[in-house]
């Protein structure tokens, strides 16, 4: 089992000893947080240059990296060495580190970072990484964990946010951390020298004028209004929203509301259906009110038209405007 990211960097931040090697793969900006870590840990500015090597696995020898981690630190107790695109690694190369993983050099930290967030942990390199616990897995916060995720990094910030502010916050941001941490730098220096972050902050920092139009137009696609529901699109692509984060909030809509449709008919109590889907009580009937809209085998199709969006958009065949208004047609007279 690969060990926790999140548990590795909090270890990290407390003075945990940096094990020689390490290859984390996961949420990509949960990754840049450990990497910066370590350097803060490792490299001192005046040899930094002398001790700091990066390598990109798909273009990089892996015997030059090897030959770089046997070579001693200068003026330093430690060496770090980043190995991008890990996963990029031919079988050759990579069997060609499995002797060094068995005797890592103690002043070297060899770090591989894999792009994607899964790894073939059949292949040998990953399975003698996980068996020597240098595996580690950054798994970004579910939807009922983020709000303490986003609770934490407030108060890392010096500030405090209240469950209100929370609620709109998740509604309008995105879903991406490293989104959603640029957000919160951006609400920190808004509120200034005020300790408490509120709702009317994030309204006015973060919504920018969207917050609004956002609402109206899940609320318009719950209610089949296809009137409001255009309008409301046509509002959100003229302020410049992006057409992928518009498909994603709709989508998002769809799915709590299907979910606290099913939990409902279960005989899950209000409190019950919030805690699962890490949304505020208050919002349950409202999702519940437009989910009844739908039958849950017309939900399902709606999935499916979501689906087929999402791959009109990739593709680039038919502009964006277009497949937003014909998604919102078959949603609102489906």
């Amino acid at each position: 089992m690969p060990q926790d990211g999140l548990k590795f960097t909090e270890g990290l931040k407390k003075g945990r000893e940096l094990p020689p090697v390490n290859c984390f793969y996961g949420d990509s900006y949960l990754i840049e947080e450990a990497v910066q870590d370590i350097k803060n840990r490792v490299l001192s500015p005046a040899f930094k240059d002398m001790n700091y090597n990066s390598f990109d696995a798909k273009e990089a020898d892996a015997y030059a990296i090897i030959s770089t981690a046997n070579t001693f630190p200068v003026m330093s107790k430690k060496r770090l060495i980043i190995v991008s695109r890990a996963e990029s690694l031919l079988k050759s190369p990579q069997e060609a580190f499995l002797g060094y993983f068995k005797n890592p050099v103690s002043t070297t930290c060899l770090t591989f970072i894999v792009s994607s967030d899964k790894i073939d942990k059949r292949l040998t390199f990953f399975s003698e990484l996980d068996k020597a616990g240098y595996l580690f897995y950054f798994k970004p916060p579910s939807g009922r964990e983020l709000p303490l995720w986003i609770n934490k990094e407030v108060q890392g910030a010096g500030k405090r946010i209240t469950d209100e502010a929370v609620a709109v916050f998740l509604e309008i941001a995105d879903n991406e951390l490293r989104d959603i941490k640029q957000e919160i730098d951006k609400l920190v220096l808004f509120v200034g020298k005020r300790e408490k972050i509120e709702k009317k902050d994030v309204e006015m920092a973060v919504a920018n004028g969207r917050i609004d139009t956002v609402f109206d137009l899940a609320d318009s696609l719950g209610k089949r209004d296809l009137r409001k529901g255009i309008m409301n699109l046509k509002r959100l692509m003229d302020q410049g929203e992006q057409p992928v984060k518009i498909l994603g909030t709709i989508s998002r809509q769809f799915r709590i509301m299907w979910r606290v449709k099913i939990l409902k008919e279960k005989g899950t109590a209000v409190n019950g259906i919030a805690q699962q889907l890490g949304i505020f009580p208050s919002y349950v009937d409202g999702y519940l009110r437009q989910g009844n809209s739908f039958s849950t085998e017309e939900l399902l199709s709606v999935f499916n038209i979501l689906r087929g969006a999402d791959i009109a958009l990739k593709s680039g065949r038919q502009s964006a405007g277009m497949v937003l208004e014909r998604l919102v047609l078959e949603l609102c007279l489906k």
